[in-house]
């Protein structure tokens, strides 16, 4: 499989748009993140203490990418002033992949595109090419969460959960590669689905969360201690069974505070804007449209 380049360029100070490379039998790469740069007050990129001065955190916004059951995966990027932009074929002939994640590796908004094929995942970068091995035995995971940099080290992480419901973290590189995996704990076969990107809540430290097959919803907090990643759960909320898919995908908004986005068994998609509060973590949840229950994998 070729891999089309796709490398966007980034100003700091400025709004920047994601452009989307479509292309024609080509895996399109690197136009799926967009980092939101504006002056201080401006709190799209970068919070803004009391006393005027930027602060050093910053947010991201993803685009979300799907594939149907043709085996085309479409990219629908994000706009910068919020939501996503209409969607573009970014591959075709993936119907035997089995997994996909994306990172953008090197904190920038270039995205780096994960795919599992059979036993081996390979890695699509901003370059032509047919992809690099990361590596094989990659099948004993049946799921991917790329929260962010949760091991407190330079770069954006990757959790993966085996067969035997035990879930893993792999601290990353600027290159996209990964480090030997660390246990975070086992238990995780509990839950059907595991999202999250972001702080969400305001505490510096990116979250992620779990729905169990109660539809009991529930936060994990990040401690940025790779060695125990994150603390014990609490309880977000009851009645989140109606969803078969929940994706963190950033800052979406535009408004400084890390969102989710979830799928309907119907296909409805909705979005749930960030209060950066842990005691209520979410706003009144808004409809982003129907049929997205074309796509067999979302992410």
């Amino acid at each position: 499989m070729a891999v089309a380049a796709g490398a966007l360029a980034l100003t700091l100070g400025t709004t920047v748009a994601a452009s989307a490379n479509g292309g024609t039998g080509a895996l399109a790469a690197g136009s799926n993140a967009t980092l939101n740069s504006a002056p201080q007050h401006g709190r799209t990129a970068f919070s803004t203490a009391d006393t005027g001065t930027a602060a050093a955190s910053s947010t991201w916004m993803f685009g979300i990418d799907g594939r149907d059951s043709g085996g085309t995966l479409w990219d629908y990027p994000p706009k910068t002033s919020g939501g996503w932009d209409t969607k573009t074929r970014s591959g075709t002939g993936l119907k035997s992949a089995t997994g996909f994640f994306k990172i953008n590796s090197a904190n920038t908004a270039k995205v780096n595109l994960y795919i599992r094929f059979g036993s081996q995942l390979r890695m699509y970068g901003s370059t032509s090419g047919t992809g690099t091995v990361v590596g094989n035995g990659w099948n004993i995971y049946n799921a991917f969460v790329t929260p962010g940099n949760i091991g407190g080290a330079a770069y954006p992480d990757l959790l993966a959960r085996d067969s035997a419901g035990v879930l893993w973290e792999y601290l990353s590189y600027s290159n996209g590669k990964f480090d030997s995996r660390v246990r975070v704990g086992a238990g995780w076969n509990i839950y059907k689905e595991i999202a999250g990107y972001g702080d969400l809540t305001g505490d510096g430290h990116p979250d992620i969360l779990a729905r169990d097959s109660a539809g009991i919803l529930w936060m994990y907090k990040g401690t940025g201690n790779y060695k125990a990643p994150f603390v014990a759960r609490v309880k977000v909320g009851a009645g989140w069974n109606g969803f078969n898919r929940m994706l963190g995908l950033g800052d979406n908004n535009a408004d400084g505070k890390y969102d989710l986005v979830a799928r309907r068994s119907d296909g409805v998609l909705f979005f749930y804007p960030g209060t950066g509060k842990a005691s209520s973590p979410f706003g009144a949840r808004q409809q982003i449209g129907a049929g997205w229950n074309a796509f067999n994998y979302l992410f």
